[in-house]
């Protein structure tokens, strides 16, 4: 693969705050002449790690662009004013970087962008790992409802002391109803010249009795 074989630019189009940091987005696009073959990638980075850049850039003998400079009487993060002004500062030097001869070619160059793949892929390898754990998560535990669901289908299992059935009509399906309907079925059909209970004022008393009262 030959050096000139892909033109490579690089923008900030956007900013970032995430508290007291300002993370400005730097879009690198690759194109290959022959096919018109366009890719591009996005990276966030500090300011202090494109000063950092521009130091090692400047130990090269080419032109380089203006670099933004610091702000050491004032904070420029406390103020979106002078992030927006730094942005615009950074995306001037970016694409008039690569018009210097030699820095393209250069290691320092190369290295940058190389290190920018990386730290692009592996911020697309977490999201695809965050999403899969939650995803494994939702699949591992039901939700909540479906268990209260479950546990109100079940219904105890009464014993026979534990006959729910209180309404006396509803007695007389019941299984102790029809086991002492039984007996009383099975002592009425006994020799009748036995001695059978009998009920005067309420007081059990026997047949026998009462004939000897005659």
């Amino acid at each position: 693969m030959q050096e000139n074989e892909f033109a490579i630019s690089i923008c900030v189009p956007s900013f970032k705050k995430n508290d007291d940091v300002v993370y400005y987005q730097l879009m690198q696009v690759f194109l290959s002449p022959q096919n018109n073959q366009r890719c591009s990638f996005s990276v966030d980075y500090r300011y202090s790690h494109l000063k950092l850049l521009h130091e090692s850039l400047s130990t090269l003998k080419a032109s380089l662009p203006k670099f933004p400079p610091s702000n050491w009487w004032r904070s420029t993060n406390d103020n979106e004013e002078l992030i927006e002004e730094r942005r615009k500062q950074l995306d001037c030097f970016f694409k008039n970087l690569f018009q210097c001869q030699g820095v393209c070619k250069s290691l320092i160059m190369k290295n940058f962008i190389l290190k920018s793949q990386c730290l692009y892929l592996k911020k697309v390898d977490k999201q695809q790992r965050d999403i899969l754990k939650k995803e494994r998560k939702a699949q591992a535990v039901p939700p909540l409802n479906k268990q209260k669901s479950k546990s109100q289908l079940t219904t105890p299992i009464c014993g026979p002391a534990e006959d729910p059935i209180e309404d006396p009509r509803e007695r007389s399906r019941s299984w102790e109803f029809k086991l002492t309907q039984k007996k009383s079925q099975q002592v009425s059909e006994r020799d009748p010249k036995q001695l059978s209970n009998l009920n005067f004022g309420g007081v059990p008393i026997f047949k026998g009795i009462l004939l000897r009262f005659k």
